[in-house]
C-alpha cells in the first residue's frame, strides 16, 4: 500500500519562536546565537541583509547594525515544539518527534485529501504558535523532506509518482536527507550530481557501488517507503524520554562523545525518577553543517543505568560519527518505556547484573538531588565541553534543575489555544 507521509518543517523556528513571545520583533531582521558568538537561526528580513548561519555576531554587528541579535533560549523552543507535535496528533496518532523544529506523520489512512490536511495543520500551528511551517506531502519520508523545503517560507508542497523527476531534476545529490558530504564526494566520483541521475541508476548499479543506507535512500527517492516512522505514542511506544545538548562545534571524538554521555545520564535519571526503564535507543549527531546522523537500538534488556546505555551506544557511535567533520549537537532519546520491576530475568543473568547497579544509582541521584547535577558524573561526561565547569557551578546547575510546573512561569511564552 501507497503510503502518504506528511513533514512539518519550523521556518527560521529558533528566529519565530522569539518573535511569537515578542512580536514587537516582527518585520525586523532577527538572529538569534548572541550567547554562541554565532548565528544559529535568522529570520527571513536577516537573511535577506545577507545574513547567514554559522556568521560571527561580530561581524553581524559591524555590516547590519539593524539586525537584533539576541540570546536562544532553548528550554522555550522545546515548549514550542511540544505543542507543535501535540497540534499534529490531532490529526493522526503516527508522528514521529524528528528533531525541536520539525517532525514527520503519516496521514495515509485519512479519509480527508492530504492537501487540505496538509493546509489545516499549517493554519492551527500558526494560529496557536505564532510561527510559520512549511509542509511537505510524498510517498516517502526523504521525498517529504525535499517537499518541504521547495517553498519557504510557509509553503506546502506535494510530491506524488507524476512529478517525483521533477523535483529531483536540479536537486544536488548532496542536499539529499541522509547523504553525508563523504558520501557524497564517493558518490561524485561515480559520476552522478542530482538526485535524478542517482535514481536512474539501477538498484543493482547502488549495490554494486554503495552501500546499503544508499540503497535505501534510492528507494525512497523511488517512491518505495523504506523508512519506517516511529511514533513516540503508538500501543508499544507510549512515551520518550528525551535530552540534547547543542555545544561550540568540534571535531575531538571524545568531547563529542563526552556530550553523548551527558544526555545519556539526564534521561536515564529522568527514568529513574518516573520508575521506567527502557526498551530502545535512539541517538543522534547533528553537524556543524545541520545534518543529522542517527543511530536506534533495540535492547534486549530494559535500562535505566547510563553506564550500561553507554556500552551499547559505543558499539554504534563509530557508525555515526565521522572524524573529519564538525559537529555541534547530540542528543539521545530512551523509548519503549516499561515498569522495570515486571521485566523478567534472562538465561545469561544480564538483568541480575543491571539489578546490582540500582543501589549505587539511587544513591547517585540523591547527591545531586540535594547538592546539583554537577556534583556527581560518569567519567565520560567529563569530556563533554562543560563537563569540568558542571563540577564546580553548583548553583547554577541546582536552579536549572528546579521544576517548574505552571506553564506560563516556566516559558513566559502566551496562552494560544489548547493543545489536546
Amino acid at each position: 500500500m501507497q503510503k502518504t507521509i506528511l513533514h512539518v518543517d519550523g521556518d527560521s523556528f529558533f528566529a519565530s519562536c522569539e518573535i511569537s513571545l515578542n512580536p514587537s520583533l516582527r518585520g525586523k531582521p532577527v538572529v538569534t546565537g548572541m550567547e554562541r558568538g554565532i548565528a544559529t537561526s535568522m529570520n527571513t528580513e536577516a537573511k535577506a541583509l545577507g545574513i547567514f548561519r554559522g556568521m560571527p555576531v561580530f561581524q553581524i554587528k559591524k555590516l547590519y547594525p539593524q539586525a537584533i541579535v539576541v540570546n536562544s533560549n532553548y528550554k522555550n523552543y522545546k515548549i514550542f515544539a511540544h505543542r507543535m507535535y501535540e497540534i499534529v496528533r490531532r490529526y493522526t496518532a503516527s508522528v514521529e518527534e524528528y528533531s525541536v523544529d520539525e517532525c514527520f506523520a503519516d496521514i495515509t489512512n485519512l479519509s480527508t485529501d492530504p492537501i487540505n490536511t496538509g493546509k489545516e495543520i499549517q493554519q492551527a500551528l500558526e494560529k496557536e504558535l505564532g510561527v510559520t511551517f512549511s509542509i511537505g506531502i510524498a510517498p516517502t519520508k526523504v521525498l517529504a523532506k525535499i517537499a518541504s523545503k521547495h517553498q519557504k517560507p510557509n509553503g506546502l508542497t506535494i510530491i506524488n509518482f507524476i512529478n517525483i523527476e521533477s523535483f529531483l531534476h536540479d536537486l544536488p545529490i548532496g542536499k539529499v536527507w541522509g547523504i553525508g558530504p563523504q558520501t557524497t564526494l564517493k558518490i561524485q566520483r561515480l559520476g552522478i550530481r542530482t538526485a535524478l541521475d542517482f535514481i536512474n541508476k539501477s538498484g543493482e548499479w547502488v549495490k554494486d557501488n554503495l552501500s546499503l543506507p544508499q540503497l535505501e535512500t534510492w528507494h525512497e527517492l523511488r517512491g518505495t517507503s523504506v523508512y519506517k516512522l516511529h511514533s513516540t505514542k503508538n500501543e508499544d511506544e507510549q512515551q520518550s524520554i528525551q535530552s540534547t545538548r547543542t555545544f561550540p562545534k568540534t571535531t575531538n571524538r571524545n568531547t563529542i562523545f563526552g556530550e553523548l554521555s551527558k544526555n545519556v545520564e539526564e534521561v536515564c535519571t529522568r527514568a529513574r525518577t518516573a520508575g521506567v526503564a527502557s526498551k530502545k535507543i535512539h541517538y543522534f549527531l547533528k553537524t556543524a553543517e545541520f545534518k543529522y546522523h542517527r543511530q536506534e537500538i533495540p535492547l534486549t534488556n530494559a535500562l535505566s543505568n547510563p553506564s550500561l546505555v553507554l556500552e551499547e551506544i559505543k558499539k554504534t557511535f563509530e557508525h555515526i560519527y565521522e572524524p573529519n567533520l564538525f559537529y555541534r549537537a547530540s542528543g539521545v532519546t530512551l523509548s519503549v518505556l516499561v515498569d522495570p520491576d515486571h521485566v523478567s530475568n534472562d538465561l545469561f543473568g544480564s538483568f541480575k547484573r543491571i539489578n546490582r547497579w540500582d543501589d549505587v544509582f539511587k544513591a547517585f541521584d540523591k547527591v545531586k538531588k540535594r547538592y546539583g547535577k554537577g556534583m556527581l558524573m560518569l567519567g565520560s561526561s567529563m569530556m563533554s565541553t562543560g563537563g569540568q565547569n558542571d563540577v564546580f557551578d553548583q548553583k547554577e546547575q541546582k536552579t536549572k534543575s528546579v521544576e517548574i510546573t505552571n506553564f506560563k512561569n516556566r516559558s513566559r511564552i502566551p496562552f494560544m489555544g489548547e493543545v489536546n
